[in-house]
């Protein structure tokens, strides 16, 4: 029997705390992620769940 991984992670739509605008992301993000408005960084990798750094969770999408 072969065994699947499942995906952990979730999406989530956060909003930026410098211009307010929303985007959705992926909670466990390995790379920077920078607001698409004003360029500020929304989340760090931090070696599992992202770290929010200028944002702010708005809703967590299922």
């Amino acid at each position: 029997m072969i065994e699947v991984n499942t995906v952990t992670g979730k999406f989530v739509r956060v909003s930026c705390r410098d211009c307010g605008n929303e985007q959705v992301i992926f909670d466990r993000a390995c790379t920077k992620i920078s607001c698409n408005i004003c360029g500020a960084t929304l989340t760090q990798p931090a070696g599992g769940k992202a770290k929010l750094v200028s944002a702010a969770v708005v809703e967590v999408l299922e």
